[in-house]
């Protein structure tokens, strides 16, 4: 149905307004992509042990468009970016195509920018985190991807919103509504005023999130000359996303407690420090700091553990099964992965033009909490001018008890050939 109304809108359109040809433009782009993907997975983790809680394929297959249309008439405009994709896995099919906009922008008289409909709106200057991000929580995103993809390929919010811009100043207004079968989300509103300070080469953008975890942030990135860049990148929220686990008493079996989320009026910071440095050759290097106030800390992280680890151990035995089971269950719900605990480094170094064919980069996320480590290396290869072979991989490192070393594989390794039109 939303699918049906989004193409009836673009045909509708597309009919009235090519009665006035002059003044109708129109660009059609995008990029064709197979994807298929090779994990090497773990046999036996305290998430998932001896691989019977959760079940993966080795192999998946996605062959999928990525496809932007723009109509403008005038001051107005209708803009969709649309994935129609096959995905394959384990020899299930499934078919479906994504809509990461499709929205109208009205202008007025240069200053005032009105638009609605889906939108994917992305805010924050970081790489390896991007706490100001506050309408992409929870999205869906390909880490397969370079950082800087992942966030444009992901769906948007059914929104409406509004930009008035002066001198060197932006200011910006978006609701985003609980629409009920098509965005689950509680109402949320997002204010922005951005800043450009062209006597110190310095933006600043100052925002103010109202939702289910309502916060401020603000982002700073200033130019210290044509090969450096520092920014920061900061919110503070009143409440947490995330759930506790406490022992209550020792038996048979041990009962533990789960809490959460924290809706008080704690305040939790995240901040990422980072800049990065372009040489002659245009290598260029990207340095991270990152703290996650809302992550776990020691003693938190330890009770976790000790939660999954007990519960591992009577699953495998037997005495406790079904018990066993539903933890574990809940287990993997808690514990996601990236960003689970505090203190993180985020480091990448990337050469587009090397030989002037090869776009290669290597990045590495440290958990500076527990050691624990990730590899994500890619090369794209430029075939021909519109045809590029590409390829990534993720490898993940740590004890079995850190968080790179719960995944439920060790490596995953993907190839990708895309077609741009």
């Amino acid at each position: 149905m939303k699918i049906s109304l989004l193409l009836l809108t673009f045909y509708f359109l597309l009919f009235t307004l090519s009665a006035h040809a002059q003044e109708f433009t129109y660009e059609i782009g995008g990029e064709i992509i197979e994807q298929p993907t090779y994990r090497l997975l773990r046999n036996d983790t305290l998430l998932n042990p001896e691989g019977k809680i959760l079940k993966f394929s080795e192999w998946r297959n996605r062959f999928y468009g990525n496809i932007r249309i723009g109509l403008h008439y005038k001051d107005i405009g209708f803009i969709s970016k649309f994935r129609p994709t096959i995905s394959s896995e384990e020899g299930n099919t499934d078919i479906e195509n994504i809509f990461d906009d499709a929205f109208f922008d009205i202008k007025f008289n240069d200053r005032f920018f009105l638009y609605g409909g889906k939108k994917n709106i992305r805010n924050g200057v970081g790489f390896g985190s991007n706490p100001t991000d506050f309408l992409g929580e929870g999205k869906k995103v390909d880490f397969t991807k370079r950082e800087e993809e992942r966030r444009a390929e992901r769906e948007g919010n059914y929104l409406l919103g509004v930009d008035t811009f002066f001198k060197n100043a932006t200011l910006t207004a978006i609701f985003a509504p609980r629409v009920k079968n098509l965005q689950e989300e509680s109402n949320r509103v997002l204010l922005k005023v951005n800043l450009l300070m062209d006597s110190i080469d310095t933006d600043m953008s100052l925002h103010y999130f109202y939702g289910a975890v309502p916060g401020i942030g603000f982002n700073i990135s200033t130019t210290v000359n044509d090969e450096l860049v520092l920014y920061t990148e900061t919110a503070f929220r009143w409440g947490s996303n995330r759930k506790t686990v406490k022992l209550v008493s020792t038996g048979s079996p041990d009962i533990y407690e789960i809490n959460g989320p924290d809706d008080s009026e704690r305040v939790y910071p995240h901040i990422v420090i980072g800049g990065h440095y372009t040489f002659m050759n245009g290598t260029n290097i990207i340095c991270e700091y990152i703290y996650n106030g809302d992550g776990y800390n020691g003693k938190e992280w330890d009770e976790i553990k000790n939660f999954v680890k007990y519960n591992n151990v009577e699953y495998k035995r037997g005495f406790f099964k079904d018990f066993a089971l539903a933890n574990l269950l809940l287990s993997n719900e808690i514990v996601s992965f990236r960003e689970v605990r505090r203190n993180y480094i985020f480091a990448r170094i990337n050469n587009p033009e090397i030989l002037a064919k090869i776009d290669g980069a290597i990045v590495l996320i440290l958990n500076a909490d527990d050691k624990s480590f990730l590899i994500n290396p890619s090369m794209d290869y430029k075939l021909k001018a519109n045809t590029i072979l590409g390829f990534s991989a993720l490898i993940f490192a740590g004890k079995n008890d850190t968080e790179f070393g719960m995944t439920p594989w060790k490596n995953e390794i993907s190839m990708v050939l895309k077609f741009f039109f």
